[in-house]
């Protein structure tokens, strides 16, 4: 390997460890306080369905989409596109139950995950 493409590498990976990755941690309660329901903590996290007993999800590293259905848990998003998080929330608690008013929160979408040409595939989620 040459001297170049193994600083690459090492600056490359500096980066990544630098950089916040999406986080999408569930919680019962309404404020993200007490045990974990459900941590989701990926590279590539793309999609995150919120738990029916989930209230409350700490959120961070992407401008998350934000949907109120899901296929299934595990599953993908669906539903109305309730709009995408502002920078300003980046790394804060969310309450599924009154972040968008008249709406649940059931699933969350990184539109930086599987992105491909400027086009990210949460833009092909939900029904209206």
């Amino acid at each position: 390997m040459h001297a170049y493409s193994a600083l690459s590498l090492m600056l490359a990976a500096a980066g990544l460890a630098s950089a916040a990755l999406p986080k999408a941690n569930e919680y019962k309660s309404d404020d993200c306080s007490g045990a974990l329901n459900y941590g989701h903590h990926s590279f590539d996290l793309h999609t995150v369905t919120m738990d029916d007993t989930s209230n409350s999800v700490y959120q961070d590293g992407t401008r998350w989409y934000v949907f109120d259905g899901k296929t299934s848990n595990g599953g993908t998003c669906k539903g109305k596109f309730l709009g995408q998080l502002k920078a300003s929330t980046l790394g804060s608690c969310l309450n599924l139950n009154t972040v968008s008013p008249g709406y649940r929160v059931r699933c969350l979408c990184n539109p930086l995950a599987g992105a491909t040409k400027g086009i990210n595939s949460c833009q092909y989620m939900g029904t209206s």
